[in-house]
């Protein structure tokens, strides 16, 4: 039957790994899906040719969910988990130990999600990984941190506002 290679081909595409996540047949990396204990859904994407380690976390929250009146506030609140933890109270320990060790991060909040993530030396990633923890565990809202990330993230929408790619976050 003519359609039976067509078939096979479609089956075989989109190529998926043993756990069902999709993946180029060029691609040599190792996938893995895990539910940790407190339920975050985890994928750990191994490389052992890379020397650089990278993590990310995404949550369900962005700029639809402002409440009425704190427009901006899942922005804002983007900007203050980078600044210091009950653990790491240091406003600047985050990306000291990111910059020491080759490393670098950035966030972003869309419509509906806000999504946090870095990349450092291989080596280095346990202690990287120890630090972005805590963000999602024990930020610290300090009070001079707090008027200088209000400015910033106002001064972020003064200049988006004229960037029509832009405007549907405001």
């Amino acid at each position: 039957m003519a359609d039976e290679p067509l078939a096979e081909a479609l089956e075989a595409w989109p190529w998926k790994n043993p756990q069902g996540i999709l993946v180029s047949p060029m691609d040599k990396r190792h996938y893995r899906w895990l539910l940790l204990p407190n339920g975050l859904q985890v994928m750990v994407i191994s490389d052992p040719n890379a020397n650089k380690a990278a993590a990310a976390m995404s949550v369900d929250v962005g700029a639809a969910s402002d409440p009425v009146g704190l427009p901006g506030l899942a922005h804002f609140l983007e900007h203050m988990l980078f600044l210091g933890t009950s653990k790491y109270p240091v406003e600047n320990a985050y990306k000291s130990y990111l910059a020491k060790h080759g490393g670098r991060s950035n966030a972003s909040t869309a419509m509906d999600v806000t999504t946090f993530k870095f990349e450092v030396g291989s080596d280095h990633l346990r202690g990287a990984l120890d630090i972005f923890s805590q963000f999602f565990v024990s930020p610290l809202f300090t009070e001079s941190s707090t008027g200088r990330e209000l400015l910033a993230v106002d001064s972020e929408d003064s200049k988006n506002r004229t960037n029509d790619s832009r405007r549907m976050l405001q």
